[in-house]
């Protein structure tokens, strides 16, 4: 990644980071709540509606999010394309439950990952992940960065390309 080190992404980010958990399992969240407890503010939703008001606001600058992929009324898909809408530029790690009999698991969390997941956590949680979210972190503010230099060079293109096509029209 030219031009922009993860050092850089790093420093860009207070040491007290506010961190937007969503998950209607209570257990979960006060889990992550209380290892955080200290060193990151911890801001919970039970309800993914929820949690659309608060980004919607304004109000708090939010740093990660967190989320359970199976929410009821909007699911982690839907949460992750009412970010990519709202162009949002928040790293969200999904949660999901590891469970032998759901064998579409990865295709979940590859599908999440396409629609801008940077990382998927199975529950039960532990602390080590809890305190390994700088890498989806950094993996996302790279992507997003590579994102938009692509989403720029393809815009300049494309106009590019229609005024040359203009002028060999006369």
């Amino acid at each position: 990644m030219a031009g922009i080190s993860k050092k850089d992404i790093i420093d860009r980010f207070p040491s007290n980071l506010n961190i937007l958990v969503i998950d209607t399992d209570i257990e979960v969240l006060e889990f992550i709540e209380k290892t955080y407890k200290g060193s990151h503010q911890v801001i919970i939703c039970t309800e993914s509606s929820r949690a659309v008001d608060l980004l919607l606001r304004k109000e708090i600058d939010i740093h990660l999010i967190i989320m359970e992929l199976h929410m009821p009324m909007m699911d982690g898909y839907e949460f992750l394309e009412f970010l990519n809408k709202e162009e949002m530029d928040v790293p969200l790690i999904i949660m999901s439950e590891k469970k032998e009999a759901f064998q579409d698991t990865k295709l979940c969390i590859m599908k999440a990952i396409e629609l801008g997941a940077c990382y998927n956590w199975v529950k039960p949680l532990t602390e080590g992940y809890l305190r390994t979210f700088w890498v989806p972190m950094l993996r996302h503010y790279e992507n997003w960065h590579i994102r938009k230099n692509i989403e720029r060079s393809e815009t300049s293109y494309g106009s590019e390309f229609s005024s040359h096509r203009e002028a060999d029209d006369d």
